[in-house]
């Protein structure tokens, strides 16, 4: 199955979370059908630049950070293609880790069905986590996640 194939449905979602690191507290919704970029540049769906504890940092304390240096612009993005296939796709020259594998592109089968955690690793200690969230919230974001196109 590929991206193309996906299509938009609002009765499952999947929150990412950030466990450690520069991301950690920050949460996210994606619904089936949608895409989220993470990494550094403020165009990403979840964005360092914009992460809470990046702000108490301030800019020149951020810059010094051992991690910020080791997340690219765009670093990885995770599409929430069916109903059961979520897909991982490193953009970075630092790599991107899935389940304690380096990956440069990752179907993952039986997400939902499974109920499966999803741990994405990148930078210097930051920690990602996916998991199924169940029906999207009535305030749902719609900004934060790209919807992907239906064919």
């Amino acid at each position: 199955m590929e991206i193309e194939d996906a299509s938009y449905d609002n009765s499952t979602t999947a929150a990412m979370t950030g466990q450690s690191g520069l991301f950690k507290g920050e949460e996210t919704t994606l619904a089936i059908g949608q895409s989220l970029v993470v990494g550094r540049s403020r165009l990403c769906g979840l964005s360092v630049a914009r992460a809470r504890e990046c702000l108490r940092m301030g800019k020149e304390a951020l810059e010094a950070h051992k991690s910020y240096r080791k997340i690219s612009r765009q670093h990885f993005k995770v599409t929430f293609i069916n109903a059961d296939m979520l897909e991982v796709e490193d953009l970075s020259t630092n790599g991107t880790v899935v389940n304690g594998h380096r990956v440069d592109k990752l179907i993952i089968s039986g997400f939902v069905s499974l109920q499966r955690e999803v741990r994405i690793e990148f930078g210097e200690g930051e920690l990602i986590t996916v998991r199924v969230d169940g029906s999207t919230p009535s305030n749902f974001p719609r900004t934060q996640a790209q919807s992907l196109p239906t064919p």
